[in-house]
Parts: structure tokens; C-alpha cells; sequence
């Protein structure tokens, strides 16, 4: 039997799950819960999803960047004060006072960079095992969205990559007629502005033109569903949170 891919799972119950144990990470600050969560991420990408290592890795390292310094941040400053704990020269003078203070520290700095560490894994686990126009048709059969909203989301990200080339082209206009403008002139930014409305004035036809009013009572091509591993999977996970919440306490 082959093995459920995260990707196969409902992309609006995979958001609410992770939102609501998003939620539920905010209320705790167990370290052991928070690093538990950040490697079931971790090794849910890597065995149950069809993401590449090199790709989701690369994706981690700025969030370990950033845990690290959280908890450079929470080790140099005690909870609930805002003065630098003592320097290490005062070891010889009191030395316990200091060893509480830098184990108090520990504990907050520990407490912060795994909750960083734990939200970064759920959002990644996320955003690379979700097809985006599959997200935006699970929210118009799940969650009621108006097709007038998705339809229009849709359009708007796949001209991105459009927008992109047109700002390639329009600074290499400018350069060949000896015009200096960087990327944020606004001789640039409103050249592409008049050649997006073009654009979404185009669009809007090609979709009338194709009977697109906007109603819900029509045809699709596909239509997501929940099936019982969606709920099984958003009941594991958000069952094990609150186990440990109660168990670690």
C-alpha cells in the first residue's frame, strides 16, 4: 500500500489544522513540545511529502538564523527585566545568584527559539506540500469563498511572473534610451501599472467572453473534497498537542 502524501490531504482542513495548532503552541512554553512539533515537520517533509530536501532545508535556514538569535536574545536578558544579566566576573562574589539568573535565562531562551523553531515547521510543512490553485479551490467548495474572489486570485498570481519580465523590460528601455531608473523609480512603477490595467482589462474580457459571471451554481473541473484521512490527520496532530500539553506540563 503506498503511503499518503501530505499533499494529497484537503488543503483547507491541512490551513484550519495548522492555524488552530498555531493557536494552541501561543497558550504553552514547553521547550520538549515545541522541538517535538519542529521535527515531526521535518520528518513528515521528508518521508510523506514529495518536496525536495535541498529545497525545504534551504527554506530552514533562515528560520534557524532567526532562532538562533532569539535565543542569544532570551540568554542575555532575564525574563521580565530588561537589564544584562551579570557579567561573568562577578562569578567569584555570588555565585549562585548569578548561576540561577544565567539557568532562568537558559530555560526563556531555550522556550522562545523552539516556539520560533515549531511555528517555522508547521508554516513550511504547509506552504510546500499545498498546490496554490488547489488551496484557492478548497476554500470555494469548503470554506464558501465567492469564485469572483479565487478566479481573481488566481489571475493575479499567475501574472507575477509576467509583471517580472515586464520590469526587466521596461528598466532596459529606459537604459537603452540613457535614462537612469532603478527598480523603485517611479517612471518604472507606473509604466507597469498602465500595462497591468491593460492586462487585467484584457482578462476580465477573455473571461466574459468565456461566460464567467461568477456564480456558484456552475460546473467545475475539479472539486476538492474532506475525506476521512483529512480528518484523522488534523485529529492526530492537534490531539498530540494537547496531549503534551497536558502530559509535559
Amino acid at each position: 500500500m503506498s503511503r499518503i502524501k501530505v499533499e494529497k490531504l484537503n488543503p483547507s482542513v491541512k490551513a484550519i489544522t495548522v492555524l488552530l495548532a498555531a493557536i494552541l503552541i501561543s497558550f504553552q512554553y514547553i521547550t520538549v513540545l515545541n522541538t517535538a512539533i519542529f521535527v515531526m515537520s521535518l520528518l513528515v517533509l521528508l518521508f510523506f511529502s514529495n518536496a525536495k530536501p535541498k529545497r525545504f532545508i534551504a527554506i530552514f535556514i533562515p528560520a534557524l538564523i532567526a532562532a538562533f538569535g532569539i535565543f542569544l536574545l532570551g540568554l542575555y536578558y532575564a525574563r521580565g527585566n530588561t537589564t544584562v544579566t551579570e557579567s561573568l566576573g562577578s562569578l567569584s562574589t555570588d555565585p549562585y545568584a548569578v548561576r540561577a539568573a544565567m539557568m532562568n535565562n537558559l530555560s526563556t531562551a531555550l522556550q522562545l527559539s523552539t516556539r520560533l523553531l515549531a511555528y517555522a515547521g508547521l508554516g513550511i510543512m504547509f506552504a510546500l506540500t499545498t498546490d496554490g490553485e488547489e488551496f484557492i479551490s478548497s476554500l470555494v467548495h469548503q470554506c464558501g469563498l465567492s469564485p469572483k474572489f479565487a478566479y481573481g486570485i488566481i489571475a493575479a498570481v499567475n501574472l507575477m511572473p509576467k509583471m517580472l519580465d515586464e520590469l526587466k523590460t521596461v528598466k532596459l528601455a529606459f537604459k537603452a534610451r540613457g535614462i537612469k531608473a532603478g527598480t523603485l523609480s517611479p517612471k518604472v512603477l507606473f509604466t507597469m501599472l498602465v500595462n497591468s490595467i491593460r492586462w487585467s482589462e484584457s482578462l476580465a474580457l477573455a473571461m466574459e467572453s468565456k461566460g464567467f459571471t461568477g456564480d456558484r451554481n456552475r460546473t467545475y473541473y475539479s472539486v476538492t473534497k474532506v475525506r476521512w484521512y483529512d480528518i484523522a490527520c488534523s485529529a492526530v496532530l492537534l490531539g498530540g498537542i494537547v496531549a503534551g500539553m497536558i502530559l509535559l506540563r
